[in-house]
């Protein structure tokens, strides 16, 4: 067996702290911020619910894997608009091979929901017809960059139920992190005459 000298073990770990662990220690939380609009009439939409939730990856043999870190949710207000402070996190690993043998997770940037009753919800909106030209900005990074949400009105019912989609954020916690997305697909269940969620 070859055995690695302290001086070369000690240069390696020095490394692995500067380039993985101090970055990820000294990680800042960041505000995201934005606003909810009508597409179609461009004024604001009020209490629309805005989930951010964010995963902590890690490697493995097989690839990365996630589970979920944090939750958080906020209602638009009269202005349509929201703001959430959260890690900033990273879009991949920026040392996979470092991380996966010093055993390190890091935080995957955010994900978002943004749901009201009546409208196309975001992200789920693009599944459908109605909403795919409409639905805007196209991407969670424009989201992050603080780009005005359009979400325009859905007319029939099936609209509707796809629009409920992606549904609740699932992980130890989460759904007591969400009251006000499921207080408002539960308004939008009883419209559409559905047995409401239990939590």
């Amino acid at each position: 067996m070859i055995g690695i000298s302290k001086p070369v073990l000690s240069i390696f770990l020095i490394f692995a702290w500067v380039v993985v662990i101090t970055p990820n220690a000294l990680s800042k939380d960041v505000t995201y911020r934005g606003k909810v609009i009508d597409a179609d009439t461009k004024e604001p939409i009020e209490g629309a619910a805005v989930v951010v939730y964010w995963d902590k990856a890690w490697q493995t043999i097989s690839g990365e894997s996630t589970e979920l870190k944090e939750v958080k949710e906020i209602l638009t207000d009269k202005n349509g608009e929201w703001s959430i402070v959260g890690p900033k996190g990273k879009e991949n690993d920026p040392h996979p091979y470092l991380s996966f043998f010093l055993l390190l997770s890091y935080t995957r940037e955010p994900r978002f929901i943004i749901f009201k009753p009546g409208y196309c919800s975001w992200p789920g909106g693009f599944s459908i017809a109605a909403c795919r030209e409409k639905i805007k900005p196209g991407g969670t990074g424009e989201i992050m960059e603080g780009k005005t949400i359009e979400l325009s009105k859905l007319t029939t019912r099936e609209d509707r139920l796809r629009a409920m989609k992606p549904g609740l954020v699932i992980g130890e916690g989460a759904l007591e992190k969400q009251r006000e997305f499921i207080r408002l697909l539960n308004e939008e269940r009883r419209n559409l005459r559905l047995p409401e969620y239990k939590y």
